[in-house]
């Protein structure tokens, strides 16, 4: 982790990322950062705590967290990691991760599913197409 990788992820913990700073790069790159320091489930746990807090305690947002959203990108982030691969060679190899039109999780969900209140309450399978495996 860089030193910038390591401020960033501060600012983001500790809540003082500006709420501008909080785009959907962001949470790729936050979740990136959290994927490679340990294993799926710490990580897991870290990204979805550090994204509560930062919808409550900044953007006063909570009731927007949106877990299936959460758990899908990190499974699909962590299934393309590759060792010694920095943040910069991570994103330009999966480009398609950072696309907001049409949405990355498109291939995977429908969006009647994805949008749906259980999917937002809890994890729920894709029924296009699995998830890849975790390494």
């Amino acid at each position: 982790m860089t030193p910038e990788d390591a401020e960033f992820l501060k600012a983001f913990e500790s809540c003082t990322l500006a709420p501008e700073c909080w785009t959907h790069t962001a949470h790729i790159h936050m979740a990136w950062l959290c994927l490679g320091a340990s294993d799926f489930p710490t990580a897991l746990a870290r990204i979805r705590t550090g994204i509560r807090r930062y919808n409550a305690e900044v953007l006063d947002k909570l009731p927007e967290y949106h877990e299936t959203v959460t758990v899908a990108f990190a499974r699909l982030i962590a299934s393309r990691m590759r060792e010694g691969q920095d943040w910069q060679g991570f994103a330009a190899s999966n480009e398609d991760l950072f696309v907001s039109s049409p949405p990355s999780l498109g291939a995977y969900y429908s969006s009647h599913r994805l949008m749906s209140a259980a999917a937002r309450r809890s994890f729920v399978e894709p029924d296009l197409q699995p998830l890849p495996d975790l390494p």
